[in-house]
This record gives structure tokens, sequence and C-alpha cells, in this order.
């Protein structure tokens, strides 16, 4: 019988080196990257892999992988999920999240802006 990925799927950090050696130690995967470039490559061959079920990315590295998000979007192996670096949030995953309530509810319930 074929194994499902999900039951053995880790967790991956991808960002700066700062925040991700952080989450070694709670058994995530952390992938920290020095360039716009290395993000890029380093989150396309994470996605291809599908290792992971859920990969956190920095929001200090949201602009130079957003396309690879955006296309991502459509599945849900791996989940893609943005959480604030070592330098503080700049709301990026809750701006992304308020929008999505609003569109599903009609309200903007948690009012970011």
């Amino acid at each position: 019988m074929p194994s499902n990925p999900l039951t053995q799927s880790k967790l991956a950090f991808l960002g700066e080196r700062a925040t991700v050696v952080a989450f070694e130690g709670l058994g995530i995967s952390a992938f920290p990257v020095e360039s716009p470039e290395d993000a890029r490559q380093t989150l396309s061959d994470l996605m291809n892999r599908k290792e992971h079920a859920v990969i956190f990315v920095t929001e200090d590295i949201n602009e130079a992988v957003a396309d690879i998000i955006a296309e991502s979007a459509a599945e849900y192996f791996p989940s893609v999920v943005l959480v604030p670096s070592s330098a503080g949030s700049r709301k990026i995953g809750l701006r992304k999240l308020s929008r999505i309530l609003k569109n599903a509810l009609g309200a903007d319930i948690l009012q970011i802006e």
C-alpha cells in the first residue's frame, strides 16, 4: 500500500538565518537563505520535492518569492504560510487572511488596516 505523504511530512522554515535556525530545535527543517535568488531556488525545490506539509516563509523574503507562493495557492500540498521574521511583522500574512475573510464573509472582521 502506498504511504500517505501527509502522514510522513514535516514542517519547513525558509527565511533569514536569525529567524529559521531557532526552529531547528523543534524538529522543523530550517532553510536559511542569503539572497532573493537563493530564496526562489530553495522554495521551488521544496515545493517540487513535496516532502513537507507546511512551508513557513518569513515576510522579509516575500517579495522575492511572491509569484511562487501565488502559483502554489491552487495546490493544497504543500501549504505555504507567511510568518514574521526576527525583524518584526509587516502584517503581510494578516492582510491576506483579512482579504480572504472579507471575501468569504462580506465583512472585514480582522480590521487590519
